[in-house]
């Protein structure tokens, strides 16, 4: 993520020198309507990668093993507050389409941690009967000897 941050400040500190010897210079209009042009574009694409790397949530690369902090059903999709077990990365806020199947399985997950009981999420492509592919497993606690 601060690698993204870091691409980021620099393409902006590159452009905006661009587009001020641009001006300076004092090209003709139809170079300027490119550059705006092309500016713009670059913008978009900038905001697009950005919103990748803030509090929104995002349908991709769901991750392979995870805890599943919070559940809240918007219209018809699930918004899911997700932590990665694998690289102890901060949590990601993921996005699914609602289905019946997907909304058992959620609810039977945060049922089992309100509960107290240790809960992970499986996510495995090759499932067919669930169409994210998404799994709820039970793990024992292990209580340490008096």
């Amino acid at each position: 993520m601060k690698m993204n941050i870091y691409f980021v400040i620099i393409l902006l500190t590159i452009v905006y020198g661009i587009l001020i010897f641009a001006l300076i210079k004092k090209e003709s209009f139809k170079k300027m309507m490119y550059l705006s042009t092309s500016i713009l574009l670059l913008f978009l694409f900038l905001q697009a990668k950005i919103f990748d790397n803030l509090g929104y949530p995002v349908t991709l690369d769901f991750p392979n093993k995870f805890n599943i902090l919070y559940v809240k059903k918007i219209d018809n999709q699930f918004i899911i507050l997700v932590e990665n077990i694998s690289n102890n990365s901060l949590p990601r806020l993921y996005k699914l389409k609602y289905s019946k199947k997907l909304e058992d399985i959620l609810n039977e997950a945060m049922v089992g941690a309100n509960e107290g009981k240790r809960i992970i999420g499986v996510f495995d492509n090759n499932k067919a009967s669930n169409p994210y592919g998404i799994s709820i497993e039970h793990i024992k606690k292990v209580v340490p000897a008096k």
